[in-house]
């Protein structure tokens, strides 16, 4: 069985295929203790505690830091997967998750993939079934990242 078998033509015609785009949705700022790491058979844990931090954009508030942080994996040509689970606060009080997942290469180039979750019957709802892509920045005495977030569209 070849791999055309898979495919239907007619789900390649144009009016099945949707435009691509990217609109800014927020920017966070995480607040984070220095990394702990810890080796093991893949490759080096790294964790950093979440310790507060901002929310601005389509979505303003702080994040909590009690049970949140990144576990990543430091890999041995250098490069970080990213891996973080984060839980923000609106400024109404509304409880917003945010699971982060991508790469921190030695060049600085992060970028992460992330979902968003969120009360279906809050503010942001319109969270829900979306995806975001984050570019990021990890601050040079790493305490803190920073990331934009787009909606991709």
């Amino acid at each position: 069985m070849g791999p055309r078998e898979f495919s239907v033509p007619a789900d390649h015609n144009a009016e099945f295929i949707g435009e691509l785009g990217f609109e800014p949705a927020f920017s966070v700022t995480i607040k984070h203790d220095p990394a702990v790491v810890i080796g093991g058979p893949k490759g080096e844990r790294i964790y950093r505690k979440v310790t507060g931090g901002t929310v601005k954009g389509k979505i303003n508030g702080t994040f909590y830091p009690d049970g949140t942080g990144e576990y990543s994996l430091g890999r041995s040509d250098g490069v970080i997967d990213i891996n973080a689970h984060l839980l923000m606060r609106d400024e109404n009080g509304e409880w917003i998750y945010l699971y982060n997942t991508g790469y921190l290469r030695p060049d600085g180039y992060y970028r992460v993939t992330s979902w968003v979750d969120a009360d279906v019957r809050g503010k942001h709802g319109w969270v829900l079934g979306l995806f975001f892509i984050g570019s990021g920045k990890l601050a040079a005495d790493g305490r803190s990242t920073t990331i934009d977030f787009y909606e991709v569209t």
